[in-house]
């Protein structure tokens, strides 16, 4: 019987590295990337290949095509511009941080409590059952974007105790996790809503009540789809919240 590869597929490696440099700040923005032809070339694959690389890079909002130019880092996030979930799990696992350029977080707490129903149903563990709880505020120009709450199994205490810590931790919580189990994020949702802000939301984020937030949740599994975090962002009013997507490929 064939055995499954779990190497990430030619075009998903590409896309990382190519990400990789944007974060990083190798590629800067309005910095032209070479043409697809010559990136097939340098990564030895086929030209189909690059194509779906830049179509997922694309549909992320990182590159952007521009007539008689070419292919080119599109401007950097606006502060008021929100990061998705998915976003920030890219990222970390690229530069080791959560944040964006101009953007900073605060870690403002960290610790073990028994898990909400609704914590428990999406990351599949019995309700009451210890749980990992991050919270934290990401905050710009602008004061704070988001707050932010991370979900992680408590079984993962043992293994990153870092995780119980209100330090940063080196490489990301996703980064740390993967090198102390071997387990590795593959598939991620996004969903968002709105709704009117509690008191409490409403007083970190600066707002007078009533108030409309946008609220994303972010469910991240492993490659066994075992899930590995469920993060809950409440954003306040005036921060666009963007999906890119590509139909060039359709």
């Amino acid at each position: 019987m064939a055995k499954i590869q779990r190497t990430p597929p030619p075009y998903v490696q590409i896309s990382t590295d190519i990400r990789e440099q944007i974060h990083s700040g190798q590629l800067r923005p309005g910095d032209v990337l070479p043409s697809a032809r010559r990136l097939a070339e340098d990564y030895g694959v086929s030209r189909a290949t690059v194509d779906k690389a830049l179509a997922g890079l694309r549909a992320e909002g990182i590159i952007r095509a521009v007539p008689r130019v070419g292919t080119v880092v599109a401007d950097q996030v606006p502060g008021a511009r929100v990061q998705s979930g998915g976003m920030r799990f890219r990222r970390m696992l690229t530069t080791g941080r959560a944040t964006k350029p101009g953007e900073r977080s605060e870690i403002l707490s960290a610790d073990l409590v028994p898990a909400p129903e609704n914590v428990a149903a999406a990351l599949r563990v019995e309700a009451g059952s210890p749980v990992i709880r991050r919270r934290r505020q990401f905050i710009d120009d602008g004061g704070v974007a988001a707050l932010s709450t991370s979900w992680l199994p408590g079984d993962l205490a043992k293994a990153v105790p870092a995780l119980l810590r209100t330090e940063r931790i080196e490489g990301g919580t996703i980064g740390a996790i993967s090198a102390a189990t071997g387990r590795h994020p593959a598939p991620g949702t996004d969903t968002a809503m709105a709704r009117l802000a509690t008191e409490e939301e409403a007083a970190d984020l600066g707002l007078d009540t009533p108030a409309a937030v946008l609220v994303v949740e972010a469910r991240l599994a492993d490659e066994d789809g075992v899930p590995l975090e469920y993060g809950v962002d409440v954003i306040g009013p005036g921060r666009p919240w963007t999906v890119g997507y590509d139909l060039g490929q359709v």
